[in-house]
């Protein structure tokens, strides 16, 4: 099974995302496109925008592709919920970090990188929430799949006191 490494949190790129799955928390730092739960929603946004702006089909699928070569991108996975979240954790594995990585990866961070520690996503798979307090216009909470609660708040005071850094 392909592995994306571990990579440093990097603002705007590689985000810091709390994950509950079967009771268990883990921290994740990953590319940001990554956690857009619903790819069908994700690549009609795409799609819309290349049409509005006089762009063809032909266009978008050079740029970005198929929707299956989409997909492709993110391991077949085109919803990410909880009949998906192990296969897609799993590829995530190297990915992860304790709290106390990222409160020692903050603290020394320089004053101007701090933000990339900052969490921009809570995805809660057993109670199917999402919360994003990545700034907008991302809008994380658009892209949660059918049946999801996804909300753009604060979300730190849901987090495991222990888990928190």
């Amino acid at each position: 099974m392909e592995q994306i490494d571990k990579v440093l949190p990097k603002y705007g790129e590689n985000i810091v995302v709390g994950v509950i799955f079967k009771k268990h928390f883990e921290w994740y730092v990953a590319p940001k496109n990554l956690w857009k739960m619903d790819y069908k929603k994700l690549y009609a946004v795409w799609e819309a925008a290349y049409k509005k702006s006089g762009r063809t089909q032909a266009q978008l699928e050079k740029d970005i592709g198929t929707y299956e070569q989409f997909c492709d991108k993110r391991w077949g996975i085109e919803v990410l919920d909880g009949f998906t979240a192990s296969h897609f954790l799993a590829h995530l594995f190297k990915c992860r970090y304790s709290s106390d990585e990222l409160r020692l990866l903050r603290m020394v961070a320089h004053d101007d990188k701090k933000i990339d520690y900052e969490a921009s996503m809570f995805i809660d798979f057993d109670s199917n929430t999402m919360y994003s307090q990545f700034p907008r216009p991302e809008n994380f909470e658009n892209f949660v799949p059918i049946g999801w609660r996804g909300e753009h708040r604060s979300f730190m005071s849901l987090i495991p006191d222990d888990k928190r850094y």
